[in-house]
Formats: C-alpha cells, sequence, structure tokens
C-alpha cells in the first residue's frame, strides 16, 4: 500500500498480530509490545543518547518487529539495514515499513554468527566509491551496530561480538544491551543450564549466558572494542538463586588493532578467529 493506511486500517492489522515491540506508527498508534520490556529499552536509550545517528550507517541484529531499526530512522541514520534469523515476526516488520514508508534494507536471512558472509553485498558494492578492496569494504562498513537483547540468548556470544567488529568502522560504535550478573567484580560468565533445564537464574530455554560486568568488559576489549564507562546502564531484575540478574546497557568503541598490546593482536586477527577483519592500515 506503500503508506497508504488509513487509522482504522492500520489499528485493525496491528489487532490481528502478536508484537514484541512498541512502535509509533501514526501520532496515537503504537502497537502493544510487551509492558514489562519498557524500562529496558528506556535504559538502552539513555546510553544510545552518547551517540549521534545523524547521516550514519546503522545495522541492528536481532530485528524482530523492528523498534530499533525505525528508530535508528528517526534518528537521522542515512542507511539502515535490519537483520534477523528468519520468523513470523517478519511479517510485522514489513507491515511497519510500509506504513512508515522506511527505507531500513531487511536481511531476515543473516545469522548473528554470518555478518561478514551475510553482509557482503552491502559491504563491497558501492559503484561510487574509487578506492580498491580492500580499502572499499573500509568505508562501507557501519557505523553504529545495535546489539540488543541478544548476546544472552547466543550459544557463541565472543564469536557474534567479533562478527560484529568485522563489519563496523574503526571509529565507529556498537550498542550493547543484555541480561547479566550484576553483583559480581569476577570476570566470568553464568551458564543458565540446559535446555529443558534452564533455570540456574532465568526461568526461559532460550538463555545461554549471564556474563558479569568484567567479563563484559573483557569481551568487548578482546573483539577491538573499547567500552565507554560513562555510558554504561543497569537495571536490576532480582536475586535467583543467589544470583542478582539484570540488564546492562552501554556503548563501545570500536579501536584500531594498534591500540591493544601486540601478543593479543596476533591472536585476536587470526582470521579463524575474526573471519573477515582487515587491519585499518593506521
Amino acid at each position: 500500500m506503500g503508506g497508504n493506511w488509513t487509522n482504522e486500517e492500520i489499528i485493525q492489522e496491528i489487532n490481528k498480530r502478536k508484537w514484541y515491540h512498541k512502535i509509533e506508527l501514526r501520532p496515537g498508534i503504537v502497537t502493544p509490545g510487551i509492558q514489562i520490556l519498557e524500562n529496558l529499552w528506556d535504559m538502552t536509550r539513555q546510553t544510545r543518547q552518547h551517540v549521534s545517528y545523524q547521516g550514519k550507517r546503522v545495522l541492528d541484529l536481532a530485528s524482530f518487529d523492528g523498534m530499533w531499526v525505525f528508530e535508528a530512522e528517526k534518528l537521522g541514520a542515512s542507511l539502515v539495514v535490519a537483520t534477523d534469523c528468519l520468523h513470523p515476526l517478519y511479517a510485522n516488520f514489513e507491515l511497519c515499513k510500509d506504513i512508515l514508508n522506511s527505507k531500513a534494507i531487511p536481511f531476515y536471512n543473516t545469522s548473528p554468527y554470518r555478518l561478514w558472509d551475510g553482509l557482503q553485498v552491502l559491504l563491497m558494492d558501492d559503484m561510487t566509491a574509487r578506492k580498491p578492496f580492500p580499502e572499499q569494504i573500509q568505508h562501507n562498513k557501519f557505523d553504529i551496530v545495535q546489539h540488543l537483547g541478544l548476546l544472552y540468548h547466543v550459544r557463541d556470544p565472543l564469536y557474534t561480538l567479533s562478527q560484529c567488529r568485522s563489519v563496523i568502522k574503526t571509529g565507529g560504535h556498537l550498542l550493547l544491551e543484555t541480561a547479566a550478573v550484576l553483583d559480581s567484580d569476577e570476570s566470568m560468565m553464568v551458564l543458565n543450564g540446559t535446555p529443558g533445564k534452564m533455570n540456574r537464574i532465568y526461568q526461559d530455554d532460550t538463555t545461554w549466558w549471564l556474563p558479569t560486568l568484567p567479563c563484559l568488559l573483557e569481551m568487548l576489549e578482546n573483539t577491538l572494542f573499547q567500552p565507554l564507562p560513562h555510558t554504561i546502564r543497569t537495571v536490576s531484575s532480582g536475586r535467583f538463586n543467589g544470583y542478582h540478574a539484570g540488564r546492562i546497557s552501554l556503548l563501545a568503541e570500536a579501536i584500531p588493532p594498534s591500540k591493544i598490546d601486540p601478543a593479543a593482536r596476533a591472536e585476536i586477527l587470526r582470521t579463524f578467529r575474526n573471519p573477515g577483519l582487515v587491519p585499518e592500515h593506521l
């Protein structure tokens, strides 16, 4: 329909569907979303205020209905790419995209483990760029990658951060939000359990890991990101089996290999550790 929706038609479509995100489609018309998650989303927005989206290339992971995608557009991003593993909520994304006349590009067949491979067409195909490979890829990488509500759901969280670094420009930013253990100074991740028995902290078969803040910071440092302490925000979820669980949001800046210890650099830059990471000539 190309955005030619009446308010009544929009409301009818909203009521037919289940929604994860709250997305404003028209003044006063918002998708229902999950009410209890609003404080987590507000926390992430507080962290997001520390980076400008104006004219930026933005990649959003695990987009679901697309709330963070459409908000990035409203904040002035020049390009927004939505990624996820295809599921029924893609229909919600397409509906919102149409109503909002959004120019966001959906890649709902792209795993967070395969960003480098899955987004090659965006990273390489720029006929206006005169820079040859690999410099052209550096030019086409993303300024901001949104890794929100995802890290604790993946079996290999460090690898997803590594893939993010492969597609983000040096000097760009990672906006991260995840479940975490809030009351420990140790660098560790707690395994939630085994599917069907996952109840150590969260009663959720899709939650695998809860890192502590020190662990999260070290994971970022080991994937060529520098966490920005002034952007860190937390929300408590309560105490479960002795663990103080909650959520953390933060920004981290993508740094060049020259900023890390040479011994660490040799290991981190191995291509099987970080596929697609092409060190910039800095």
